[in-house]
């Protein structure tokens, strides 16, 4: 292999605009001269370790015990056997292949994970039983240079990125650089997506233009006193190839470096050019690579999870960046910022002071912060940045080119910087996100990253945030097995000696009386007795549990006063109810019958007695009867955000009339709609059903969701929308359904729900939008929206005619879509 060394210059750039967050080695390390002269590479073969204990095993049900009640099945084979040998076991999640993923919480060695699988293998409800075996590669990564990135395998100062990919690598993450673009390597092109070249100005572009869709680095070399005067000279940087190996370098190739995630895609973005770039580009880069509308340029295909921004200037966090960064905070994907490189508080450096982001120092490999990085309450967590100071082997090596102006050849180069702290960051999150998927988000990953980074070996006086970002210890996810605690018992026979509660035993639940723990059983009961339940160690309480039973006994019947009967009369609507309360020792009857606590719906005159249960007297004087006649007529309903004349006034209206949305009622009493507000998914899922006519639907008692429980906000409606075939909600990475109840609902699905509400119904397809092809998603679902006259879209100076699909749609335009459907297809 023909050696060559990239000797760049170091600088600092002090000019208004955002500067790259780095400084070059003084010597880079060799790259491949062409690639006659790359020897291939073996594939790592993945090998069973031999007698290592496992902690994991894998249960296959038979067919006639698989349904909902298969985790529950699965559970009870699973307690029967790990109780033989004295373990606690968790039932993790079932596999995309139909197994159950079981952990205990001790590894067994080879006889007794044998006599644990017989265990289960007795059961008659299990098919098969058999120990998750652990996998280990034949060696570290067989990449040429790792041997030199100490950044990600020292334990003492390192990422300690070796133990993160016994989970994952990076799979179907995508990461975004927005950077000066990026150079052909071929330690890269393999994990490179299209990206896009934000930069507005042609003459800091270098390519003869403005913004394209080619975010290729042109280079960002400087001559004396053009970026301001007295600014030096300097050569070209490739910053966003360095922080691109890093992020996602490919691994096991024999070939150079590997980068922390190296099966994650790189989304490139260009936004500096010489002298840096403007903030107005780079918050535009940020919402692109979010998914969000950009004018003038395409839709990205390739929402990215993670945004990573080695870039920054001293200025407060500006309103463009703060908005770009909410945008992208409240799409689902974190935002990773380098700290700085002044030797100052990172408060002072924008947008490293801008809140939704992850702020990253630096630190070399002593151990201690680097002598350049910023510091203090602004930074979250820090990651190996190096230190070239001494030896430049000490910092961080990463692709690169070996052009001083214009691009050469490949090439590898160790730079220090807050800039290459962040790319590592930026790499344990594509691996949090492809280990766990829809199920976390940028708060959960943040807090993740914080609770298991460790103290700086070599201290940090200034303040390091939570400290050195561990990887192995932020994958090392520990999933608690959920438990429901069995109701207590209460027996009251009015002061007699059988009066007395009842404990059950539950693994994993402890119940406490007056705060202390109590064993399983009967006890004499007096008085006011409240008994609690918490979970052990290793356990969690299901969400919605009940947790806590209170119970008065008696010594003589109780004197009770009935609740109030509650009305809601909305003036002949469907809204029009009255609430029946639930008051120990009383019943209530309507037409004689006796009717449980709820709400039912009110119509004529509705008359409710109340009267005392056995054991029980009214008190004397209580009112014992309540009585409402309903009216039939509907009173206008009227927002103050919504003025006669105002835009879809009319089918707000109706939609109020109808019953499908009623609005807020604000502080001062009066109602608003909100009629510029994003619909999210669980409200369109509530308006659908209404305007079906809430139709009678037993919601199910499991969700079909991972993300929504049977407390969820709506979850009927959701529930009922996914079992029309509306909404099916996503497939994860790891095997499980979602819905994504807040996130907002685009206007290309707005009109895939609607086109499946109707029944997908007939129609000719055409071509209507310019920003609709043939072949986009939802396109024939769109063009039956227009060809029902449900949309029309917008109609551009040119005569064009555009859908704009992936805007969220507002309230007011779900209303006049509602209303022109209703007319259409309903209105009989």
């Amino acid at each position: 292999m023909l050696e060559r060394f990239r000797a760049p210059s170091l600088r600092t750039f002090g000019v208004a605009v955002t500067t790259l967050l780095f400084s070059g080695g003084l010597a880079a390390l060799p790259a491949v001269a062409d690639e006659s002269d790359i020897v291939s590479s073996t594939t790592q073969a993945m090998q069973p370790a031999l007698e290592i204990a496992t902690d994991q095993f894998i249960v296959g049900l038979r067919e006639d015990n698989a349904g909902a009640q298969a985790a529950e099945t699965a559970g009870n084979a699973v307690s029967q056997a790990a109780t033989k040998l004295g373990v606690l076991a968790t039932n993790l999640r079932e596999s995309a292949t139909g197994g159950h993923i079981v952990k205990l919480d001790e590894a067994l060695p080879a006889d007794e994970a044998e006599v644990f699988l017989d265990a289960l293998r007795s059961d008659p409800a299990v098919e098969y039983a058999e120990p998750d075996a652990i996998m280990q590669t034949a060696a570290d990564p067989n990449d040429g240079l790792y041997s030199l990135q100490w950044d990600l395998w020292e334990d003492f100062a390192g990422l300690r990125a070796p133990g993160a990919w016994e989970y994952n690598r990076g799979q179907g993450v995508v990461v975004a650089v927005v950077d000066t673009g990026i150079t052909s390597h071929f330690e890269l092109d393999g994990n490179v997506l299209p990206g896009y070249d934000m930069i507005s100005s042609s003459q800091a572009a270098r390519d003869g233009d403005g913004r394209d869709a080619d975010p290729t680095d042109e280079g960002d070399w400087i001559s004396a006193n053009q970026c301001y005067w007295g600014s030096p000279q300097g050569v070209s940087s490739w910053h966003g190839t360095h922080v691109a190996g890093t992020v996602a370098a490919i691994g096991g190739n024999g070939k150079g470096v590997t980068g922390v995630a190296p099966e994650a895609k790189i989304l490139p973005l260009r936004a500096l050019g010489a002298c840096g770039g403007y903030t107005s580009d780079i918050a535009d880069s940020i919402v692109w690579a979010a998914g969000g509308v950009v004018s003038g340029a395409p839709i990205n295909p390739n929402p990215a999870r993670v945004i990573n921004l080695s870039l920054g200037g001293i200025s407060p966090c500006s309103a463009s960046y703060q908005n770009a960064i909410n945008f992208a905070y409240n799409s689902g994907a974190a935002v990773v910022v380098a700290a700085g490189n002044s030797n100052r508080p990172a408060a002072d450096s924008s947008p490293a002071n801008c809140q939704n982001v992850i702020t990253v120092a630096a630190s070399g490999r002593n151990g201690a912060r680097a002598p350049y990085s910023n510091y203090g309450s602004a930074v979250d967590v820090t990651a190996p940045g190096g230190d070239i100071s001494f030896d430049v082997r000490n910092g961080i090596l990463s692709t690169s080119n070996f052009g001083a102006t214009t691009r050469e050849d490949p090439a590898y180069e160790f730079m220090q910087g807050t800039s290459m702290a962040a790319p590592h960051v930026a790499g344990v999150a594509a691996l949090w996100f492809s280990e766990l998927g829809g199920m976390t988000n940028p708060e959960s990953l943040e807090r993740r990253l914080k609770a298991t980074s460790r103290p700086l070996p070599g201290g940090c006086p200034a303040g390091c945030g939570s400290g050195l970002v561990d990887a192995a210890a932020a994958l090392d996810i520990y999933l608690p097995s959920w438990v429901i605690p069995l109701p207590v018992l209460f027996t009251d026979e009015d002061g007699t000696l059988g009066d007395s509660f009842t404990i059950p035993e539950v693994t994993g639940v402890e119940y406490l009386v007056g705060g202390n723990a109590v064993a399983a059983g009967t006890y004499p009961g007096t008085g006011t007795v409240t008994v609690a339940a918490r979970a052990l160690k290793k356990y969690v309480l299901a969400e919605g549990a009940v947790s806590e039973w209170a119970h008065e006994f008696k010594a003589t019947p109780f004197v009770v006063t009935p609740a109030p009967v509650t009305f809601t009369d909305v003036d002949g609507t469907k809204d029009d109810t009255y609430t029946i309360p639930a008051t120990e020792g009383v019943e209530y009857l309507v037409g004689g019958n006796v009717v449980a606590a709820g709400t039912y719906p009110g119509s004529g005159t509705v008359t409710i007695t109340a009267r005392a249960m056995t054991d029980y007297v009214l008190a004397e004087g209580t009112v014992t009867e309540w009585s409402q006649l309903f009216k039939t007529t509907p009173a206008p309903v009227v927002f103050a955000d919504l003025p006669v004349g105002a835009q879809f006034f009319d089918e707000i209206s109706w939609l109020a009339a109808q019953g499908i949305s009623t609005g807020w009622t604000e502080a001062d009493g009066s109602k608003s709609f909100r009629p510029v507000q994003a619909v999210n998914r669980d409200a369109m899922a509530a308006f659908m059903y209404r305007l079906a006519g809430s139709p009678a639907f037993n919601a199910p008692a499991v969700s079909p969701f991972a993300d929504i429980t049977p407390s969820t906000q709506f979850y009927k409606e959701i529930t009922w929308l996914a079992s029309q075939g509306i909404s099916t909600g996503w497939v994860e990475a790891n095997g499980s359904k979602t819905f994504r109840p807040v996130q907002p609902v685009n206007r290309d699905a707005m009109a895939a729900f609607m086109y499946r509400f109707a029944g997908k119904p007939a129609f000719v397809d055409s071509q209507v939008f310019v920003d609709v092809p043939p072949g986009a998603q939802f396109h024939a679902e769109i063009s039956w929206l227009s060809g029902a006259g449900i949309s029309t879209g917008w109609t551009a100076a040119d005569g064009s005619k555009t859908f704009q699909p992936l805007v969220p749609v507002n309230r007011d335009a779900m209303a006049a879509f509602m209303y022109r459907y209703h007319q259409k297809y309903m209105n009989n």
